[in-house]
């Protein structure tokens, strides 16, 4: 991709230089993503998956920051802007940082409130800093190597690879179990799609990453994350036809509203048909469980919870009595919403509930005109999707919230070096072009 990674466009007296050192940065860009990927890295280094993970994981983490923190600080004046312009994720961070007080476990939560507020930090930098030109493709490269990486893993190495217990023969790859390979390529999958529509001379690439991650989707039996491909190449197919013109924006508007009303009439009338069309049960996989006893501890504390990261520590009171009563090492809330009202109560739950929906505003509104705004509607809705059985949202150290964050620094901004689509002239298609 000669030329093109770059996070600025170079100038004509320091072209080359620019070209090396934004090299560079990209490079380095990738290495941090590959870091947050939650693969890789913590497999290796911890046996069993937790928060903390080992010692030794916990201690790589501490450059990282230092990075990040030597980052905001070159970028200050920036970096405070895009926080300004997000008064309920800002709101959120400062309950974390707080939760110390009323925690279960005050040392836990100060620790892991740092790992969460330099997770969503390093968010807001890389949506401030760079182009959603660099920023989409590091993170396509980035879901690339983790497919070709897995893909190896679960074909040469099956113990380590591939589910032998619970869901035997599922892949799982560079991760500890096959949902989070699943989600993740479901993720790699929209990436590379939207890359192939608006990334033409690499597209190529990017088809052999949508080919390679949709194969490691199904080979994750996780149903989950089919759902979370079919949305995300849905929202771009979608967005894809509405642009063609209004007759055909209606049209598609119109057969959503029907097809989204007749779904749900199944969903709600009869739901044993689309469970067992899923090869599932109506506990979701023993979820609704999990749910069901959590809302009586989440009576208990129902305003500012048990403290950001302590109600599934080993040594938490609350959460053995949980394994206690599903008689299962219930490791996480596999609900990112019913997660942070744990942590954090209603309080927190609220916080998050607003900077989502103000996040998809600003997708909604930026999809009007361009197409990174479409791609960002697309990843919410898969964000969305994930949350609901994964706990997936305000986690530290998690690449998820990562690209949440940073998608929401970069809609923060007005418009500007965003993706656009070229103005119609008589007798020529609409074409789509990437701008830096």
């Amino acid at each position: 991709m000669h030329g093109s990674l770059t996070a600025s466009a170079p100038s004509a007296k320091t072209g080359s230089a620019e070209t090396r050192s934004s090299r560079i940065e990209f490079a380095l860009l990738v290495a941090v993503l590959l870091v947050f990927s939650e693969g890789i890295l913590p497999r290796l280094l911890s046996s069993e998956p937790s928060a903390e993970g080992s010692p030794l994981l916990r201690y790589l983490w501490l450059p990282v920051y230092a990075v990040t923190f030597a980052a905001i600080v070159w970028k200050i004046k920036d970096v405070a802007q895009t926080c300004l312009r997000l008064p309920f994720l800002m709101a959120l961070l400062a309950v974390c940082a707080l939760s110390f007080a009323w925690s279960i476990d005050p040392g836990l939560t100060q620790r892991r409130s740092l790992a969460i507020i330099m997770t969503t930090a390093a968010g807001i930098f890389i949506g401030t800093r760079y182009s959603w030109r660099t920023l989409i493709r590091a993170l396509a490269v980035t879901w690339f190597i983790i497919a070709i990486t897995s893909f190896l893993v679960g074909a040469l190495s099956p113990a380590f690879g591939r589910d032998m217990e619970i869901h035997a023969g599922a892949w799982k790859g560079l991760f500890y179990e096959k949902n989070q390979l699943g989600g993740h390529m479901a993720r790699a999958v929209l990436f590379g799609a939207f890359l192939i529509i608006m990334d033409r001379p690499y597209r190529l690439y990017w088809a052999a990453l949508v080919g390679l991650s949709g194969l490691l989707v199904f080979l994750s039996d996780s149903m989950t994350a089919l759902l979370g491909l079919v949305i995300g190449l849905g929202v771009l197919g979608v967005a894809a036809i509405m642009k063609r013109g209004i007759a055909a924006g209606l049209a598609v508007t119109w057969l959503a509203a029907v097809g989204g009303a007749a779904g749900l009439v199944v969903l709600v009338f009869f739901p044993e048909l689309v469970v067992q069309a899923l090869g599932r049960d109506l506990t979701l996989t023993g979820r609704t469980d999990i749910w069901a006893t959590l809302m009586d501890f989440i009576a208990e504390r129902p305003v500012l919870g048990y403290g950001y990261g302590a109600f599934w520590d080993a040594g938490s009171n609350p959460g053995n009595w949980v394994r206690e009563l599903l008689q299962w090492d219930t490791p996480t809330a596999h609900n990112g919403w019913i997660e942070v009202t744990l942590a954090l109560g209603l309080v927190g739950l609220a916080l998050l509930t607003f900077d989502f929906l103000l996040t998809l505003w600003r997708a909604v509104l930026s999809s009007v005109s361009t197409w990174t705004g479409v791609f960002a509607l697309a990843f919410c809705a898969q964000f969305f999707l994930f949350s609901l059985s994964e706990s997936a949202s305000l986690q530290q150290n998690s690449i998820v919230w990562l690209i949440y964050v940073t998608l929401a620094a970069k809609l923060a901004h007005r418009p500007k070096g965003l993706i656009a689509v070229k103005p119609v002239r008589p007798g020529l298609p609409r074409r789509p072009m990437m701008q830096t």
